[in-house]
């Protein structure tokens, strides 16, 4: 195998499963896992996939195969899923991880999408999509006989390692199928830009099993650093006794959970020191980082990135307020550019289209050609993001090309006008979409979540002429959103981008209700 050309990565490791036979070898008892039920050591997780790989072997999964492995909450179950994700990669066989937060009709669309060989379910019928049904009931990772007939090694560095599926924040999911190698390398890179090593033990803003979790766990796991599998709690009171309890070290957040945490209480005592706290999916304004880095930890970061490329930025603790919509430096490895709307390379500052590459990026969507063709170009994969990177190789982003609301003509930028919005002191979250409309094209519809419950009523700083007068006071009146709508939250997907087709139908669906009921 050959090694990702990183530095500190140990010579030799393309893999997760190389990863782990390395920190098993460095540190057998540093705990890689921890739960409510105890902790998993590197050395015992190591012997527990080496175990699986066996058993997978001796059921029929060769190298080369696609195993679909459901995931499940329940402590017990979820840590033996994660046993058995590295028990797959170590047999050199794909893994299709099938979230519990996914409906189940697309679990099972999702097993016949990437044509899963086996699925491993207890309980289930004989095939399902195509894939024969395996008992994990038949093993125990316990059970030293394993290690009598162990399996190969197959976990080749250029053999596709693991299904990552995107968001469909904007449409429908697609998927990507990294190598042992591009995977590796994307985790290891997103932890070491967070500053994660093996002393560190970190939680995820969504725990595992979750894609959220997923990824902080491998990232974890990619620098020798315990993963903490516990909610983070919804105040910073629970969240002061989870960090003291687990030792936690670091931890991500959304910025949804951030207000929520901001809004709680304060805790009898403060929170314990964090070396990261890394805030990743939605905007975020300077004044709430500000706030944030005073009240939960000095050391918030803001990251950018996507399943395709990883990390791709990071606001550093030492960075100054940004303003809104700036990301951060690009992490090592990673590189960048601007294009404007004929493919040309725009200078520092100037506003188009992003473009990133790295040496362990993913290089299309299979079965996926049309989307293939329009986020990967020439090397370099383009997210969707319009922004810029300065001089000084800050970037900024104001918004996704498909989110532009093109009102009469006039291009508006949603986060602009959300972060406007969430400024008012009366508005928890709010989002900006662009309502369909056969004059104007689209109707900019501003979507507020209220401080005081939706069941109460609205003050008068929310109607509709105090909203416009707010405004008009810090952007100009053409983009000033003609309707204003109070709902009691704002879609979110698992990594806080806000769903804007599911906005858009709920609102017109509801319109279409109260039109019946006027009829």
């Amino acid at each position: 195998m050959t090694a990702p050309n990183q530095p500190g990565i140990a010579p030799g490791v393309a893999s997760i499963v190389d990863g782990l036979a390395h920190f098993a070898a460095l540190q057998p008892e540093r705990p890689a896992y921890i739960d409510a039920q105890g902790s998993v050591t590197y050395g015992d997780l190591y012997v527990a996939a080496r175990r699986g790989a066996a058993w997978l072997a001796q059921q029929g999964v060769r190298a080369g195969d696609t195993v679909a492995l459901p995931l499940d909450t329940h402590p017990a179950i979820a840590r033996q899923a994660m046993e058995m994700l590295y028990a797959i990669a170590y047999v050199g066989a794909a893994t299709l991880p099938l979230y519990p937060e996914v409906p189940l009709e697309l679990r099972v669309a999702q097993i016949g999408q990437g044509a899963a060989n086996w699925l491993i379910a207890s309980g289930s019928a004989p095939e399902v999509a195509g894939a024969r049904t395996l008992d994990p009931r038949s093993f125990a990772a316990a059970d030293p006989r394993y290690d009598a007939q162990p399996a190969p090694r197959g976990d080749r560095a250029d053999a596709p390692a693991l299904f990552l599926f995107t968001s469909g924040t904007t449409g429908s999911a697609k998927y990507m199928l990294p190598t042992h190698q591009q995977l590796y390398g994307n985790v290891y890179a997103s932890a070491r830009a967070i500053g994660s090593d093996a002393g560190d033990r970190l939680m995820s803003a969504i725990p595992w099993p979750s894609g959220v979790g997923m990824r902080y766990l491998l990232r974890a796991h990619a620098v020798g650093a315990a993963f903490v599998a516990i909610p983070l709690g919804e105040t910073r009171t629970a969240l002061s006794s989870i960090l003291t309890q687990y030792q936690v070290t670091q931890i991500a957040l959304s910025p949804w959970q951030l207000r929520r945490l901001l809004q709680s209480p304060a805790p009898p005592q403060p929170l314990p020191p964090l070396r990261t706290v890394h805030l990743i999916g939605d905007f975020i304004s300077a004044e709430e980082l500000g706030v944030a880095r005073a009240l939960i930890s000095p050391n918030v970061i803001i990251g950018y990135g996507c399943y395709e490329i990883g990390a791709a930025t990071v606001l550093g603790a030492g960075d100054p307020l940004p303003a809104y919509g700036c990301v951060g430096r690009l992490v090592p490895g990673m590189e960048a550019r601007v294009t404007g709307a004929q493919g040309e390379l725009l200078a520092p500052g100037e506003t188009g289209e992003l473009a990133y590459r790295a040496a362990w990026m993913c290089t299309g969507y299979p079965g996926s050609p049309e989307a293939t063709r329009e986020r990967f170009r020439d090397g370099w994969f383009y997210p969707g993001d319009i922004g810029s990177i300065d001089a000084a190789g800050f970037v900024t982003l104001r918004g996704r090309t498909q989110e532009v609301i093109n009102y009469g003509g006039l291009k508006i930028w949603p986060g602009d006008i959300e972060s406007i919005l969430k400024q008012h002191p009366d508005v928890l979250d709010a989002a900006l979409v662009g309502m369909p409309d056969a004059q104007a094209g689209q109707i900019p519809t501003a979507f507020l979540v209220p401080r005081t419950p939706l069941n109460q009523q609205l003050g008068a700083s929310l109607s509709d002429e105090a909203l416009r007068a707010f405004c008009a006071t810090r952007i100009d009146a053409s983009r000033i959103p003609p309707v204003f709508v109070a709902v009691a939250e704002i879609p979110r997907n698992e990594s806080d981008k806000i769903m804007r087709d599911a906005l858009i139908a709920a609102y017109q669906q509801a319109r279409e209700i109260m039109r019946g009921r006027r009829g």
